[in-house]
C-alpha cells in the first residue's frame, strides 16, 4: 500500500463516522427535546431514555446508508 491509498482511506473514515455521528447526535436531541417539552419530562430522563437509543439507531442506519450519499456528492472516494 502506498501512502496515498492511507491517507484517502484515514480521510474517507474520518468523513463518514464524524458525519454520521453529527447527524444522529442532532436527530436524537431533536427528538429527545420534542418529547420533552410534549410530556413534561425532565432533562436527564428524555436524554437517558430517549436520546441515548436514538442516537445508537440513528448511528447504526446512519454507518449503513450514509456512505452511499457521501459519494454521490463526492465527499468521499
Amino acid at each position: 500500500m502506498n501512502s496515498n491509498k492511507i491517507i484517502r482511506t484515514a480521510r474517507n473514515a474520518v468523513a463518514i463516522t464524524s458525519t454520521v455521528l453529527g447527524t444522529a447526535g442532532l436527530y436524537a436531541f431533536l427528538i429527545a427535546s420534542l418529547c420533552r417539552m410534549f410530556f413534561d419530562m425532565t432533562s436527564g430522563t428524555a436524554l437517558t431514555w430517549i436520546g441515548g437509543p436514538l442516537f445508537v439507531v440513528f448511528g447504526i442506519l446512519g454507518a449503513i446508508f450514509l456512505p452511499d450519499s457521501l459519494r454521490k456528492a463526492n465527499i468521499i472516494d
